[in-house]
């Protein structure tokens, strides 16, 4: 679930939000200067609390002025910001767009900042590690890793859906990580051709819209043990996998089977989507003698556990 705060976003916007290319830094420059000169114009003509009140009830923000601007510009197919999080020493972008589910400035921003702040304190990957990132997103716990197990380890990002594995490339050479390889997959039981559909699940009983469900991308699947036999990774080595794949957890363990069986000192960190997953998944795990050692359970039903040998 997304956590954020929209006035700390709007403050980051216009304090803080870079740009990617010397157009899109003039074209923002331009933009920012013109809503703080109509906020000043308001606020000299109707009055500090009229004109917050008008904002308040028109809705007025910077984000919404920004998006507005860009789409008359026509540049939401390109026009990316960066964002600096020196409290956790990465950068990252957000295009400006509403064309892409999920790909929201406050979509975004919370998947790469406030959102799974909490579990994200149990993911420690070490010095050396083999660390396997299914779901990879736009590359938090990519980055995490990453800059955790230094340049004798390696980071396998593994992203689905085409528009989330640009943003995972994009973030992984902004961040100058050289650790870590992009594979455009869906990681699943079998080898095969699935379909992502809008809510990035590729289970189409967890797409609660009728109307959604012929909106979707075709992408390769397969499973983990080959895409690691791929890329020269010995299953044995593998010591962190983290799974989001919004419902289909299950069939990525069981396209595992080297890779459980074979690591000696390997830890889970997963999202299990829907309870009816759960009981299977952790019996599956526990014939692998990996055993839960936290787990947190969410209001909407969803829960991250962490396992280990």
């Amino acid at each position: 679930m997304s956590r954020y705060n929209p006035t700390r976003i709007d403050s980051f916007l216009l304090k803080e939000a870079k740009c990617a290319t010397k157009k899109d830094k003039l074209v923002f420059f331009c933009l920012k200067n013109v809503y703080l000169s109509l906020g000043f114009l308001s606020t000299i003509i109707l009055g500090k609390k009229k004109k917050d009140r008008l904002y308040n009830e028109k809705k007025i923000s910077f984000r919404a002025f920004l998006y507005k601007s860009i789409e008359f510009l026509h540049l939401d197919n390109s026009f990316l910001l960066i964002f600096d999080m020196p409290k956790y020493n990465y950068k990252f972008y957000s295009l400006v767009t509403r064309k892409i589910p999920n790909f929201l400035i406050e979509d975004m921003y919370a998947s790469m900042t406030a959102q799974e702040e909490d579990i994200r304190e149990y993911f420690k990957p070490e010095k050396g590690d083999i660390v396997v990132d299914i779901g990879a997103a736009f590359g938090i716990y990519t980055i995490i890793a990453s800059k955790r197990i230094g340049a004798n380890g390696k980071v396998i990002a593994i992203e689905a859906h085409p528009d989330s594995f640009d943003m995972l490339n994009r973030n992984v050479k902004l961040n100058k990580l050289t650790n870590v390889t992009c594979l455009n997959y869906a990681v699943y039981s079998r080898k095969m051709k699935v379909k992502i559909y809008s809510n990035y699940t590729i289970m189409s009983e967890r797409v609660r819209e009728e109307k959604m469900k012929d909106k979707f991308v075709e992408v390769n699947a397969d499973t983990l043990d080959n895409l690691l036999q791929q890329d020269g990774i010995s299953h044995a080595e593998v010591n962190w996998i983290k799974i989001d794949v919004e419902g289909a957890e299950l069939d990525v363990l069981k396209g595992a089977y080297n890779t459980l069986s074979n690591s000696k000192d390997i830890a889970l960190l997963i999202e299990v989507h829907g309870q009816d997953n759960y009981k299977p998944l952790i019996e599956l795990l526990n014939s692998y003698n990996i055993n839960v050692i936290f787990e947190e359970n969410h209001e909407w039903g969803d829960r991250h556990v962490i396992a280990r040998r």
